[in-house]
């Protein structure tokens, strides 16, 4: 007798695309609206509608604000096909978490600091009011900048702007660049840092 699965793959071929393993049906439903979601409306993406936060509808005025996993969604898809010079990216540690918690992102150093040329990595959590609330941000690389925990890399709210004063529309992808450029901030640049290739 076929398997089930023989007749997904049959009927939804570019399924075979992902490793496909014995699951829920909640998490098989989850990636079959990822994917359609990823490689489908790309008229509608192009016109930026999931690039808008929250839109007007009817005469009314009332607005709508897209769901937190559409929203994830669609950081995904940029953070897979890459960001600008490619010294900033990101992407999710666990690609089965069907609730897009946790993120794993890179930064390499960039000129004219006491950074240049390395690599740092960090960790972000996106609880489940975000995008209302910025993602927890820790650095995995050990790194000494004036707004991380010199003991655990947590990244603090008060001494990082973007964190203090976070808006919606903000990304993952913005906190990334926002800390490479703190990291060439006068007050970072020349900061004695620890040995490369050490972790918190």
């Amino acid at each position: 007798m076929l398997s089930c699965n023989y007749f997904i793959r049959k009927i939804f071929p570019f399924l075979s695309l992902v490793p496909f393993k014995p699951s829920t049906s909640r998490t098989f439903f989850f990636r079959f609206a990822r994917l359609r979601l990823l490689r489908s409306n790309r008229s509608l993406r192009r016109n930026q509608a999931f690039h808008i936060h929250t839109m007007t509808l009817g005469s009314g005025g009332s607005s709508v604000v897209v769901p937190r996993n559409f929203r994830l969604l669609e950081e995904l898809e940029r953070g897979e096909k890459g960001i600008s010079d490619g010294t900033v990216s990101y992407g999710m540690d666990d690609g089965d978490d069907i609730y897009m918690r946790s993120w794993t992102g890179t930064i390499i150093g960039p000129h004219n600091s006491v950074h240049e040329g390395r690599i740092y990595q960090l960790k972000l959590f996106c609880d489940k009011d975000y995008p209302e609330k910025p993602p927890g941000v820790r650095f995995h690389s050990r790194i000494n900048m004036t707004c991380v925990n010199h003991e655990s890399g947590v990244v603090e709210p008060k001494k990082f702007a973007i964190l203090s004063n976070w808006q919606r529309e903000y990304t993952m992808e913005d906190i990334l660049t926002q800390l490479k450029k703190e990291m060439a901030s006068p007050h970072n640049r020349k900061l004695v840092q620890p040995p490369e290739g050490t972790y918190f």
